[in-house]
């Protein structure tokens, strides 16, 4: 499902996603910001900052946010393309 007027409907710590049930189409650096290992790029995430960007995998980021949308289940799963 697509993000309406720039809203997300999920947020979640990064290092602990759930790819089954959400996309992500967003990264927050929260207030201390992170590094992430994002679609295997080590990434570093300033505070306060956001990225968008297609996440399809993700490890570590404690202290940043992932914000995407719940799965689209009509359509089979990863809301959108």
């Amino acid at each position: 499902m697509a993000r309406i007027s720039d809203i997300n409907s999920v947020i979640v710590p990064a290092e602990s996603p759930v790819f089954s049930a959400h996309t992500y189409t967003e990264i927050y650096g929260g207030t201390a910001g992170c590094t992430i290992v994002m679609n295997g790029i080590t990434v570093q995430i300033a505070p306060s900052t956001n990225l968008t960007i297609r996440v399809r995998s993700a490890s570590g980021g404690t202290g940043c946010y992932l914000l995407g949308e719940n799965m689209d289940v009509y359509h089979g799963g990863e809301g959108y393309s």
